[in-house]
């Protein structure tokens, strides 16, 4: 009778130590899946460009590509690349020049020549995209 309690307790502590060895090693190649998934996201590039139609403010934004991580918004990289103004995530002023709701002249912007009618806060970038921002009257 005590081999058989003590055969039951040797058995039930392996049992146990297994579990536990096993939980760590699964932990353990969790661990290293999310180190891989974060080291590869990679940098992509985009375009941006500027069209200024007014002769008011006949300042000229020079074109330059960025850099970012896949998911971030245009706000963000604009924010991060040019000196702007933003109110409820549309841009109103790119390096100094300003929307003009007097004179009818705003901000628009175009992907890859297509029109986009969301705000930069909402829109994000993929690999190549070419972003042009026109300012111009409405």
């Amino acid at each position: 009778m005590k081999r058989i309690v003590i055969f039951s307790l040797l058995w039930l502590a392996g049992i146990g130590l297994s579990g536990c060895s096993e939980a760590t090693t699964q932990t353990t190649t969790t661990g290293s899946n999310q180190a891989t998934a974060s080291s590869m996201v990679k940098q992509q590039t985009a375009e941006i460009s500027f069209v200024n139609k007014t002769d008011a403010q006949p300042e000229q934004i020079p074109a330059k590509t960025v850099s970012f991580k896949e998911g971030t918004s245009l706000m963000e990289i604009m924010k991060e690349n040019f000196d702007l103004v933003e109110d409820k995530g549309m841009i109103t002023s790119i390096e100094g020049l300003a929307q003009d709701e007097a004179a009818g002249y705003y901000w628009t912007y175009t992907i890859n020549d297509e029109m986009v009618n969301t705000g930069a806060k909402d829109t994000s970038l993929t690999e190549k995209d070419r972003v042009v921002f026109t300012y111009e009257k409405f």
